[in-house]
């Protein structure tokens, strides 16, 4: 029982850093123990995160509980019952819009096995021939959440561009898009969202041989959010990898993603302005889905990118649209905050119950706002320690594809090692989740430096951007103790962790601490320690 384990720190070296320092130990090297030294004249304090650095997902999500218990470094056991670490209570239930994406992420890993991926990738080109505006042509559409049945959709091409054909519903309610109003999100697509997608990640197939992507804008996307005005929260777009499988049933047999539309009977959820405030990022985060399926399943001959990194790419995605749209077509001109502001929004759930979420969610999961905060979270870290491009990342993110190899079979943590090392030879997952990890509390202390340059965010002051967006203090507060006595327990989840400072007093005594872990040998717990002062 991991709430009832002793600290045993007999043969267990003192883990003695200087400020900025920092150090990723493994528990099971160590007996779970992790020794602190005496503090000196001015005290010290170090911030430690006991963290899952498994980066694999599972069906029903990696996950252990564990107990973490600090004593004076005396060698004394302890005993008695531990209690909850105030993190737990923060728990966020799952969302709708989130789950039902993550619903796809899963099919479309199975859909990889199929006989249609298999003919896809052998399938001969095709002519291309592009679609007339005017034309019209019918949508095979998710008619649930779970995407087990279809609806028939007839719609008509209201544009088409050089890399684009915005198709709108025919039967969408009164009052939505104008024809100006999707030539000008058409154009910009064109311009300037699929240069950014296609520079980060490489390009999208064309199975269909058309020569362009197909966008449809269609009410049966509003369809999949009944309640939303209730709720306030509607699906805007998705994109699944069926519909580039040729012969699956109800696949569309081409490159086509899915969006929202104007429905004024709907002012809370589906206004003009809200729509058009989120198409834009919609077509840049879904072509990120459709090109990683391209480049994983149908060049790679392999399986999807698992959920956790497929979604952290395409909010990597939404980013990268903030950063470079031009000013003049983002909503007030502010495209850092229509692109990226539900970015730092997930973050702040995130931070605010490290422990309570996953970095790397189950399979099953039904997807929280806080998951994909976590994921572009670290993504955003580990393109900030990319060398060629330490503002955009984007040498690392085309690794993350194989958008420089003709696709790859690598996924999930596997991927993230295998694109990190080509930048940092021989670092590990363990290590990379670690930092980051510390760098994600870092942010709350503007002065504090570090020489390996790896425990801080490079392109984003957190703290001032997350509080602009929700005004307040930076959200991650870590348990605060001197070390004996502290005791927490509660469950490690797959690449998250457990957070606490040990702040010791001038000349206060050495620390030891006491990490027991269930289902160790998955869950694969760590030790990150930083020494701040």
């Amino acid at each position: 029982d991991p709430g009832r384990s002793a600290v045993d720190c007999d043969g267990v070296a003192v883990t003695a850093l200087t400020v900025g320092g920092h150090a990723i130990l493994d528990p099971a090297a160590v007996n779970g123990c992790l020794r602190l030294p005496a503090a000196g004249a001015g005290g010290a304090e170090h911030l430690v995160v006991a963290y899952s650095a498994n980066g694999q997902e599972a069906p029903s999500g990696v996950r252990g509980g564990f107990s973490l218990r600090g004593v004076g470094d005396d060698f004394a056991a302890l005993h008695g019952e531990s209690y909850p670490s105030p993190r737990l209570s923060a728990f966020q239930a799952p969302r709708g819009p989130a789950a039902f994406h993550h619903r796809l992420r899963e099919r479309e890993r199975q859909l990889a096995r199929s006989p249609g991926a298999a003919l896809s990738r052998l399938a001969p080109a095709r002519v291309a021939v592009p679609p007339t505006v005017g034309s019209q042509r019918d949508f095979q559409v998710c008619a649930d959440t779970n995407c087990g049945a279809f609806v028939t959709v007839r719609a008509t091409a209201s544009y088409v561009g050089s890399k684009s054909a915005i198709y709108l519903d025919d039967t969408v309610p009164a009052g939505g898009f104008t024809g100006g109003e999707i030539a000008a999100v058409g154009a910009l697509f064109d311009s300037e969202l699929y240069p950014i997608d296609t520079t980060a990640f490489g390009r999208e197939s064309d199975v269909d041989g058309n020569g362009v992507v197909a966008v449809l804008l269609t009410d049966a996307v509003n369809a999949l959010s009944p309640n939303c005005q209730q709720t306030g929260s509607i699906i805007v777009g998705y994109f699944f990898g069926l519909d580039l499988l040729l012969g699956e049933p109800n696949s569309n047999e081409g490159e086509v993603f899915y969006g929202f539309v104007p429905d004024p009977s709907k002012p809370v959820c589906a206004s003009k302005a809200r729509v058009l405030d989120l198409i834009a990022p919609t077509f840049i985060h879904e072509f990120q889905h459709m090109i990683s399926y391209h480049r994983h399943v149908l060049l790679g001959g392999g399986e999807a990118e698992e959920t956790w990194l497929n979604e952290g790419l395409s909010h990597f995605a939404e980013e990268l649209g903030g950063r470079q749209v031009t000013p003049s077509s983002c909503t007030a001109n502010n495209c850092l905050n229509q692109f990226a502001g539900g970015n730092l929004l997930n973050a702040y759930d995130y931070l605010a119950a490290p422990e309570s979420h996953y970095l790397v969610e189950p399979g099953s999961s039904s997807g929280t706002f806080a998951e994909r905060g976590a994921n572009w979270l670290f993504l955003r870290w580990l393109a900030d320690r990319s060398l060629a491009d330490s503002v955009l990342g984007t040498d690392l993110t085309r690794a993350m594809l194989g958008a420089d190899a003709g696709g790859l079979t690598l996924t999930g943590g596997a991927n993230v090692t295998a694109a990190a090392q080509q930048f940092q030879a021989g670092v590990t997952l363990a290590t990379l989740l670690g930092q980051w990890h510390l760098a994600n509390y870092t942010e709350v202390l503007p002065a504090f430096t570090e020489p390996s340059g790896r425990i801080r965010y490079r392109t984003w002051d957190l703290a001032s951007a997350i509080n602009q967006v929700i005004p307040g203090p930076y959200p991650l507060f870590p348990d605060s103790t001197d070390g004996p006595g502290y005791r927490a327990s509660g469950t490690l989840r797959g690449g998250s962790g457990s957070y606490a400072r040990i702040v010791q007093a001038a000349d206060a005594p050495a620390v030891a601490l006491g990490l027991s872990v269930q289902n160790q040998a998955t869950v694969l717990p760590r030790y990150a320690v930083l020494r701040i002062r």
